[in-house]
């Protein structure tokens, strides 16, 4: 099984067996009424030889992506970094009157809008069909159909090479991650960048993030792992920036043929080897501190709710789900959990079977203690649970450890 007993990303069967969650159900696949729902085993491996973390093949893409609960849109941190970013290669990058922009798992259309702003040319791909009706909706030409070298040949047929793919947040989401990035080399020229965003599992090892393993993370990624992906389908990682999205990413720069990397990625291959990326040791430690911030969470919401204290979550995020089924939390253990995104209010966290309320719901309910469960956007959300319920509730995040905000 890819994932499991081979690498995705390299073929090889020498993997680590880095952490065993159990049996969990599918994170976004949020429950329509309080229910029972399939549960799937997950447990993270990483490859010894392309440094690659992964969990096994267990649900198909078409029914973690055909419907999805994730808007980009929805946080003003995202929005900010989309623009950011779109300001920033229109500078660096010389654009000629035909130029267009390819992004794959372009969402809502949340950061196409802006170059479509800046008269360009541009096209999304979108599995989820609910999520691509939204992005057409706003005007945004986008393909429902998952990437890979298929689709990726019918593209270059209608409309040439792009002048710059963007790829944020979904190399992780790919089962076939070799045939994605096949797909990349056959729709690029001398001419196109490949733009690449993914949370670095170093992260995830050295400041305990295991709340972003779930079914549909297939991947977690290094600078090692992309370079080798790269050299696999002869184009080469170039360059890489460190940025803060999603508690600490990557972004990879990628071009076709062989050409010379920047000292940057040389740099941090050798940083991601030092720091133990394929160490059985590390790994192991790993384990051991996560299975300390399991049960601390759990020994305070049990406490919580022993003292009468009404403790609600804020993010109906996969986050929240991996920590709150790991945790082994019930329906009566959280009273419910706070989101803005209309695709996922009125429904119930998968197992837990905890109800998710908007923020006009939240302020009529009573509440002690908030943890917010997207800690990578801790000072986004705790500036909004400060202006809604001011200083009358206590807010808490839980990663990467249990700590008062």
């Amino acid at each position: 099984m890819r994932g499991k007993d081979f690498c995705r990303a390299c073929d090889s069967p020498d993997m680590i067996e880095a952490l065993n969650l159990g049996s969990l159900p599918i994170a976004n696949e949020l429950l329509l009424r309080p229910g029972n729902c399939e549960s799937f085993p997950l447990e993270l491996r990483v490859c010894r030889q392309c440094a690659l973390g992964q969990v096994a093949d267990v649900v198909t893409s078409t029914r973690l992506f055909r419907d999805y609960r994730y808007l980009s849109s929805i946080s003003n941190t995202f929005l900010l970094h989309a623009k950011e970013y779109c300001e920033q290669v229109l500078k660096d990058l010389d654009w000629k009157p035909d130029d267009w922009v390819l992004e794959i798992a372009s969402n809502d259309g949340y950061l196409l809008k802006n170059f479509r702003e800046k008269g360009l040319k541009v096209l999304g791909v979108e599995p989820a069909e609910n999520i691509a009706r939204l992005a057409l909706a706003r005007g945004i030409p986008t393909i429902s159909e998952f990437f890979g070298s298929s689709l990726a040949r019918n593209i270059l047929e209608k409309n040439g090479h792009p002048r710059l793919i963007v790829a944020n947040n979904v190399y992780a989401h790919v089962p076939d991650i070799q045939d994605f990035t096949i797909g990349l080399q056959i729709l690029m020229n001398d001419r196109t960048a490949v733009s690449i965003e993914n949370p670095s599992i170093m992260n995830l090892l050295n400041d305990l993030q295991f709340d972003s393993i779930y079914h549909e993370h297939f991947s977690y990624l290094s600078a090692t792992t992309v370079n080798h992906l790269a050299q696999a389908s002869n184009l080469t990682l170039t360059h890489l920036e460190q940025i803060p999205t999603h508690g600490g990413s990557n972004r990879y720069w990628i071009r076709k043929g062989r050409i010379q990397q920047s000292k940057m990625v040389e740099d941090k291959i050798e940083q991601e080897l030092i720091q133990g990326i394929t160490s059985i040791e590390h790994w192991s430690q790993f384990c051991l501190r996560v299975e300390r911030i399991v049960n601390e969470f759990r020994n305070f919401i049990h406490e919580k709710k022993k003292l009468g204290e009404v403790v609600a979550g804020y993010g109906a995020a996969a986050k929240a789900s991996t920590l709150i089924n790991a945790a082994k939390l019930e329906a009566n253990d959280i009273a419910f959990i706070i989101d803005e995104s209309p695709e996922k209010i009125g429904r119930f966290m998968p197992s837990s079977c905890v109800p998710i309320v908007s923020l006009d719901q939240a302020k009529s309910l009573e509440i002690g203690h908030i943890v917010i469960f997207p800690w990578n956007l801790s000072s986004e959300i705790s500036s909004k649970i400060r202006k809604l319920f001011g200083e009358k509730v206590s807010v808490w995040r839980a990663i990467p450890r249990l700590e008062k905000i």
